[in-house]
């Protein structure tokens, strides 16, 4: 079972499997990563040890999708319960990213900086509650609580 915590962030005692962001440019497009040919997603993976979950966010970027995070936001988590005895979190963040020249090194073979219309097409799943939720969230927020 999934549930959408908006603006939840976990103890540190809770297991965190995840950190995602919807990277926004300054021209406001959606930055999106793709690895296997098939399926696009938001750039984003695993925390490594004693790496607190907004160094995560800013690692995966660089690596995933060649940009440099400028800004960014708690949005809130994903608690998924039932594939595991304890349940664990997928955190959701918003982040402003300055993109760089793409270089694949990683898994990443392909980036796109598409328009908030586009990215249903991209991400179907983000039409369902959860993302819908996510999506409304990241792209509703007006940046005046951001730097320039």
């Amino acid at each position: 079972m999934l549930t959408w915590q908006p603006g939840y962030c976990p103890a540190p005692a809770e297991v965190v499997t995840q950190v995602s962001g919807v990277c926004l440019t300054g021209e406001g497009r959606v930055v999106l990563v793709l690895e296997d040919g098939e399926a696009w997603s938001l750039p984003g993976g695993h925390p490594e040890a004693g790496e607190d979950w907004e160094a995560t966010l800013r690692r995966e970027v660089r690596e995933e999708a060649c940009a440099e995070v400028l800004a960014c936001r708690l949005l809130g988590a994903v608690r998924v319960e039932g594939l595991t005895p304890q349940p664990y979190f997928q955190l959701r963040y918003r982040a402003r990213v300055r993109l760089d020249a793409f270089t694949p090194t990683f898994e990443t073979r392909h980036r796109a900086a598409v328009s908030p219309a586009e990215v249903l097409r991209f991400l179907p799943w983000l039409a369902g509650p959860i993302g819908g939720a996510l999506l409304a969230d990241a792209l509703g927020e007006r940046t005046q609580r951001e730097p320039a």
